[in-house]
């Protein structure tokens, strides 16, 4: 099994825009941080957490061709502003597997439908 970090920046991402902390003006490529994400792996077999809006970046980043799922750990929208994002894998891979709790499912219906 293998865990890959997709992202491991804030909710706004780092460098976040109109801020002038030192992180955020660093050169240091270490201070380039997307959204929080993580993929887990094994053999040919991969799930995501968190889908936020730099998911489409993180899948062509590492070259991603196929997921077999998705697990949204809440609503906020930096986990799961990226669901648009899934379409690719679905129209290569049909329905791709949503995992949340019944509130996280509910919000997504009503936001994404």
């Amino acid at each position: 099994m293998k865990i890959t970090f997709l992202g491991t920046g804030t909710s706004q991402g780092i460098p976040m825009i109109a801020n002038n902390e030192p992180v955020c003006l660093s050169d240091n490529p270490r201070d380039k941080r997307l959204r929080s994400s993580i993929m887990i792996s094994w053999n040919d077999i991969r799930y995501i957490i968190d889908c936020g809006p730099d998911f489409r970046q993180q899948m062509l980043r590492e070259n991603i061709q196929s997921i077999n799922g998705v697990l949204f750990t809440h609503e906020h929208a930096d986990h799961t502003a990226g669901i648009d994002d899934l379409r690719p894998y679905t129209y290569k891979m049909g329905e791709v597997p949503i995992y949340a709790q019944e509130r996280v499912i509910e919000n997504l219906k009503v936001r994404f439908s």
